[in-house]
């Protein structure tokens, strides 16, 4: 079975000759793994058995560029970015100051622009056959909102209703619509939507801010995908807690949602499992922000394998971990995991 043929039937609740998997590895642990394995760097993701690619098309890309720590840029959208620790984070935000004219008739990107497709096109050219190919639109609403307006006037900007939220959200809206509707076109498996919604304890906003502002946006997106390609899978990304919308985010046509933060309040795997498990596909493992950090690899196998006995059960799972796996999780832990998924799958 190709590594297309696990994770589609996965999704599709078929049988798989073993659980599917994508482990975010990030640069610090791809190093630990060269070094202990003598891996080349390149080949990372192959020697832990991914069986998903995807590049990213639009503003999250930016987080990654890689810099020097304390190094400035400014992106395709005016944003001004800096190094600090891991990633990059925005500092400086084009619309903060502008009224709703000028946010309508602010200069966005070209979605249009085939050089944002070169990745994905050489990727689909050389792998497409055998991988899962996927193509990452995240953030697609929310988070390219409030890097280019902050978080504070966002957030005031749909307290009180103003056009300036609505104006600056229908232009995103459209914009990762059209990046989206491209990647269909170009044969991708499914496109990778999501805005981190979610803090350790709860929502960034109240459900029915989010319902107001987000939900619609996201729906008429997965409508036309799915007008374009009737069986376009789409993933979605949240981080932290987001219990409260993982309904909504099933009635709008999402099929696999990640990463399911179980360290965040109410997004224990076995609840949403029981609740979710015949309408979602979930995409999820192991906690990375503090069990990996010092597991004992043995344990962390075992756990794993808990995951797989829990969340694969009639079909709908994707093994991976909470998040991107950083140079504090030790290459041992890394690859222990990957082996308590290498045998059989009974699902």
């Amino acid at each position: 079975m190709t590594s297309k043929e696990r994770v589609i039937n996965a999704i599709r609740r078929k049988p798989v000759d073993r659980i599917p998997r994508y482990f975010w590895i990030g640069e610090g642990a791809a190093k630990n793994i060269n070094n202990e394995y003598n891996i080349p760097i390149s080949e990372v993701d192959a020697f832990v058995g991914n069986d998903i690619m995807q590049p990213w098309l639009s503003i999250n890309k930016q987080m990654a560029r890689p810099c020097e720590p304390g190094e400035q840029f400014v992106d395709e959208w005016g944003i001004t970015w800096q190094r600090e620790g891991l990633y990059n984070a925005a500092v400086k935000h084009p619309l903060q100051d502008l009224d709703v004219a000028e946010i309508a008739s602010y200069p966005f990107p070209d979605p249009d622009d085939e050089s944002r497709y070169d990745e994905l096109r050489e990727m689909l050219a050389k792998y497409g056959d055998e991988f899962f190919i996927g193509a990452d639109v995240s953030g697609t609403l929310f988070e390219p909102a409030y890097h280019m307006r902050t978080m504070e006037n966002l957030m005031i900007d749909m307290a009180v209703e103003s056009e300036e939220a609505d104006i600056l959200l229908d232009r995103l809206c459209d914009f990762s619509k059209r990046v989206a509707l491209k990647a269909v076109d170009m044969g991708v498996d499914w496109v990778w939507l999501g805005d981190d919604m979610g803090t350790q304890i709860s929502m960034l906003m109240q459900p029915d801010m989010w319902r107001k502002y987000f939900k619609p946006r996201m729906k008429e997106i997965i409508d036309a995908l799915r007008d374009r390609r009737a069986d376009i899978i789409v993933a979605y990304h949240s981080c932290g807690s987001i219990y409260p919308i993982i309904g909504d985010l099933a009635e709008i046509g999402i099929d696999v949602l990640n990463p399911l933060q179980e360290s965040a309040n109410e997004m224990e795997h076995e609840k949403i499992k029981q609740q979710y498990g015949d309408q979602l596909t979930f995409f999820c493992g192991l906690d990375t922000q503090t069990y990996l950090l010092s597991a004992d690899p043995v344990d962390a196998a075992q756990k794993m394998k808990q995951k797989v006995e829990l969340l694969a059960k009639g079909g709908g799972y994707i093994a991976g971990v909470s998040h991107t796996l950083q140079q504090d999780v030790p290459a041992a832990t890394v690859m222990a995991m990957a082996k308590a998924l290498d045998g059989p799958c009974e699902n």
